[in-house]
């Protein structure tokens, strides 16, 4: 009897600390959202990076830490930012040894935090890729001070942080990309000025200096081809950057922004909205057992076999993880959802053949409609949402509608 009693109290007080455990993740993912929202605001690369050393802070018990950014012509890492200020030079000696036998070179292709010991044993180091979703920008690295002999410490909720970086890099990626636009208008202002400039001094020897004119017009067209080829490339990146806020970077898909833009299109229409929700059944399984990148190319084998089902007016979207919804505007009947709900679980459960592996998932779909489900974005996708778990709790590989539900 006594020892049933300790076991319980045993058992009590470990659900008491996952209890807290559970409650310290949810607050901590309320947290990165609000940490997103604040970057939005953000216009400088300094800005998003000092904002980011104190969220990281305010996670871990970093000691001195950097952002280091990868040069554009050999890739050679340049710190960016170092907090406290004047520790550049600390940290750089700290790297190039870890430069040196490749951890450094892992650490960006992993996208994983990595934590090695500092010479001498005095704390750890904390390593990240700073890597937006279409490019590796630099590296993080942070110091973890030894603190009460704890040698073998490591970061709490480390997917967070990694949460964290990521979506730095984002933010810094754009920024980057928006300081080469401005770059190439002010390039683009110097060579309208000196092209007006040439123009006046045609004007002044056109009469008398045959060959200054010929010197000067070959100049000109020179500067005019080259001027066209600026103009393109600043609209090929200004459409590039468009893009990239409407779309998934790894599907090519509309995101969640572009989705809700379309649904609410079709919803000030006044006309009747089919929303689907679809959450793939075993990918998390391909994850664990295949990798990270297995995954990713059947999320894009997914993405293209869906597009396949729906029509022009369709839109299709990855709102993040394995979850797709489908905006259906004007659907002809109930028939019609269902027999494109019914297409797309037949064309999901198809084996997928990747890197010489037969790979097979379901999925699970819940569809609302409006305005039986409600009329506004925000209803329709929480109603298919519950229509979705509901298909699930059934049995997965089937779809559900939200007013069917008891």
């Amino acid at each position: 009897m006594e020892r049933t009693i300790m076991l319980l109290e045993e058992r009590v007080s470990f659900l008491s600390l996952e209890r807290k455990a559970a409650l310290h993740a949810f607050e901590t993912a309320l947290d990165l959202n609000a940490f997103t929202v604040s970057l939005t605001g953000l216009d400088s690369l300094q800005e998003v990076l000092r904002e980011t050393a104190s969220k990281l802070r305010s996670m871990e018990r970093f000691g001195s830490l950097a952002f280091f950014l990868a040069g554009e012509e050999d890739g050679t890492l340049y710190p960016a930012f170092a907090d406290p200020q004047g520790e550049e030079q600390t940290l750089e000696r700290e790297l190039l040894p870890l430069i040196e036998d490749r951890t450094v070179a892992w650490t960006l292709r992993r996208k994983k935090p990595i934590l090695v010991s500092r010479p001498g044993g005095q704390g750890k180091l904390f390593l990240h890729s700073l890597s937006s979703p279409s490019k590796v920008l630099g590296l993080f690295l942070a110091v973890i001070e030894k603190k009460n002999e704890d040698e073998d410490y490591e970061p709490s909720f480390p997917d967070f942080l990694s949460i964290v970086l990521a979506t730095a890099a984002g933010l810094a990626d754009n920024l980057l990309l928006r300081a080469r636009i401005d770059e190439l208008n002010m390039s683009l202002q110097e060579k309208v000025y000196h092209l007006e400039k040439s123009r006046e001094e045609l004007s002044i020897y056109r009469d008398n200096l045959e060959r200054e004119v010929d010197i000067r017009t070959r100049e000109l067209e020179t500067a005019n081809e080259d001027l066209r080829k600026e103009i393109e490339e600043r609209r090929r990146m200004e459409a590039e950057v468009r893009y990239r806020a409407y779309h998934d970077a790894l599907t090519g898909l509309a995101n969640r922004d572009l989705f809700s833009a379309r649904l609410q299109e079709a919803l000030d229409r006044d006309e009747p909205v089919a929303v689907l929700f679809m959450d793939l059944d075993g990918f998390k399984g391909v994850n664990d057992t295949l990798g990270h990148d297995m995954g990713d190319r059947l999320l894009q084998k997914i993405a293209r076999r869906l597009k396949l089902e729906v029509s022009d007016r369709d839109t299709v979207a990855r709102m993040g993880g394995d979850e797709f919804t489908i905006v259906v505007p004007s659907p002809p009947s109930r028939k019609t959802v269902e027999d494109l709900a019914a297409r797309i679980l037949r064309r999901v459960s198809k084996k997928a053949l990747l890197a010489g592996k037969e790979i097979s998932v379901t999925a699970s779909i819940g569809i609302s409609l409006s305005p039986d489900n409600g009329s506004t974005v925000q209803d329709l996708m929480k109603h298919a949402d519950v229509a979705m778990y509901t298909a699930k709790d059934m049995g997965k590989n089937r779809f559900a509608f939200r007013d069917s539900l008891a």
